[in-house]
């Protein structure tokens, strides 16, 4: 190599180098401060594995006063049972699948909003993401339709109406 062409690479690298220093400095992401909020909480549907105290520290459950324990108690089987209630509405939307015609062949999923009042009526019920299919989320609709009233809600989830997203689904040689 001619030395014009060294001094040349030479002082392509060192230009180099410097643009990705000074990027590095100057243009990093910018440092998030934490939140104002005391804890995070995750709620876990199928139990509650720790207390929190009010400063958001962690206790064990060993700690915690025992009329805590039963409101824990009552709040886990209430979560239970309105899981249940939830089970049991899909299992009666997906057991009648199959109503309309020619729905056998169907492959695909459609998510519907239904609002519950409190003797398990469904007072309406809306398409929430179709499933690009209009045959299957019709079919969809008539079986979420055909279940409004057979799973009676819980007197444990109250007597206010409630929505619930229910997904339907169809698959190859499925019954």
């Amino acid at each position: 190599m001619s030395e014009l062409s060294n001094d040349t690479l030479k002082i392509g690298i060192t230009v180099a180098v410097l643009c990705h220093c000074f990027g590095l400095m100057y243009f990093t992401a910018p440092v998030t401060e934490e939140a104002d909020f005391p804890m995070t909480v995750i709620v876990k549907l199928e139990s509650a594995q720790a207390a929190v105290s009010e400063q958001g520290q962690s206790l064990g459950m060993e700690s915690v006063p025992e009329n805590s324990l039963t409101e824990k108690r009552v709040a886990d089987k209430k979560r239970e049972i309105y899981l249940q209630y939830l089970e049991d509405v899909s299992l009666c939307i997906h057991a009648r699948r199959f109503l309309e015609p020619n729905s056998h062949g169907l492959i695909g999923i459609a998510l519907y909003k239904i609002r519950v009042d409190s003797d398990g009526v469904f007072t309406s019920t809306s398409l929430y993401k179709s499933s690009g299919n209009k045959q299957l989320d019709r079919a969809g609709m008539t079986a979420v339709k055909a279940c409004s009233g057979f799973v009676k809600r819980p007197p444990s989830t109250g007597v206010q109406p409630m929505n619930i997203y229910q997904e339907v689904r169809y698959q190859y040689r499925l019954r």
